[in-house]
């Protein structure tokens, strides 16, 4: 039973397998990751934070209850004569109310400050989901690359093993030298070791991606379909909508409410209170034979502070300075995404001009390497033509796997360059699709 227990713990501790993930299922494991998990606890903790400033809005009720016990009776002394005026053990029960009426818009301020904090910090949290995204995406996209790589040294390691076989039979019948022989298996040699190779690579960006996602990928699927896009309407959106623009945004309103609140110290502080409070000599608190055993009251209290030797004044300044050393940051950034937008842009449109060259190179490629294997079949090429052919049309495929994965990788870099919903919804839309 025990062994039982044990066999199961150690399953339950392994991380998730999955064997073959498309993207939308890698990218569905994003919010497990440990670096999410820890960035939405920080996002909740100042949500906390904003709900405590808010507590302030209201008033405050405190209940309290003391008891002390003096050495000495407390006594007056009058004409050589000591009169007791207070009992020795003094008892006080008090519940007490108390709300800030006016304080100079301290309290609508920090609370301000508070709320943008809190947005600021979950806007941060979606950068760091973005980035994360990206990082997926382009380790994906290695991943699979290297899949369709090993797939087309498959395709190249079969074909020359078949052309192997012949010059086997033609050599049998005197009809090649030996030497071409050497040649075709010296090929099926190199394209084997270079599937190794890229088995042993595509492996490794497995075990990065699962280590990123904390679970355990074996497989790749393809990518989905792309669409076409608009710079006009990323730029647009991304001015709106990209997470890291909008903390900075949120920054500079956090400025805003810090300007309000050095501000309020300008003005005075109205305090209200109100308070049930009785004493005695004894836990019952039925007085205690020398005053009145309610001491029940409410008031109000006035503070203004006259001359704090120019603090207000130099912190205001601080204040408005940091706002302004913010507002110019925004400039920058907004002329940052603007110009990140637009060269991965031309990027993407530079890599659909080399897939559209590579798909023609590939058609040629493989219409020379089958004119060539009929030439050998027929002695009218020899062994060292052919494996040429072979392995040219292998780095063609090669080249068009990874163009098509960089050409996803830039179409997701760039709706990731807008916002993390963009790319979701084109990658769930396509899934649909």
């Amino acid at each position: 039973m025990k062994k039982t227990i044990f066999r199961w713990g150690i399953i339950l501790s392994l991380p998730k397998i999955i064997l073959a993930a498309t993207l939308s299922n890698v990218i569905s494991l994003v919010d497990n990751a440990p670096l999410i998990k820890a960035n939405n606890a920080k996002t909740v903790a100042y949500q906390k934070l904003y709900e405590v400033q808010k507590s302030q809005n209201y008033p405050a009720l405190d209940i309290s209850y003391s008891a002390t016990y003096l050495k000495d009776k407390p006594v007056l002394f009058f004409a050589n004569q000591s009169f007791q005026i207070q009992s020795q053990n003094y008892y006080s029960g008090s519940i007490k109310l108390s709300y800030p009426l006016f304080t100079g818009f301290a309290i609508s301020s920090l609370i301000d400050k508070a709320k943008f904090e809190a947005q600021k910090v979950a806007l941060q949290a979606q950068d760091v989901k973005r980035n994360m995204y990206l990082n997926i995406v382009a380790l994906y996209g290695t991943a699979l690359s290297l899949k369709n790589l090993e797939l087309s040294e498959k395709k190249a390691y079969n074909a020359t093993k078949k052309s192997y076989t012949k010059a086997q039979a033609f050599f049998a019948l005197g009809l090649i030298s030996q030497s071409e022989l050497f040649r075709l298996d010296a090929s099926l040699h190199e394209i084997q070791a270079k599937r190794i190779n890229t088995q042993n690579n595509y492996n490794i960006v497995l075990t990065q991606l699962s280590s990123l996602l904390h679970v355990n990928i074996t497989n790749v699927e393809n990518f989905p379909l792309t669409h076409e896009l608009s710079l006009e309407k990323l730029t647009q959106d991304a001015l709106q909508k990209r997470p890291d623009l909008l903390a900075l945004k949120k920054s500079l309103h956090v400025q805003e409410a810090q300007i309000t609140l050095v501000k309020s110290t300008y003005f005075p502080t109205v305090a209200l209170f109100a308070q049930a409070t009785q004493i005695g000599d004894s836990a019952q608190l039925n007085g205690d034979g020398f005053s009145n055993k309610d001491r029940s009251a409410a008031g109000f209290v006035v503070n203004y502070n006259l001359f704090s030797g120019f603090k207000t004044t130099n912190q205001i300044q601080a204040a408005k300075a940091a706002k302004l050393s913010t507002l110019e940051m925004l400039h920058v950034y907004e002329d940052k995404v603007k110009s990140e937008l637009k060269q991965s842009y031309l990027n993407y449109t530079s890599l659909l001009a080399q897939k559209k060259s590579i798909l023609a190179q590939l058609k040629s490629q493989q219409s020379y390497e089958k004119l060539i294997e009929g030439k050998f079949e027929n002695q009218l090429s020899d062994a060292d033509t052919l494996s040429r052919a072979i392995a040219a049309t292998a780095m063609v495929r090669a080249s068009l796997s990874a163009i098509e994965s960089k050409l996803y990788i830039s179409y997701a870099k760039l709706l990731l360059e807008v916002d993390n919903t963009s790319f979701l919804t084109r990658l769930k839309g396509q899934n649909n699709d």
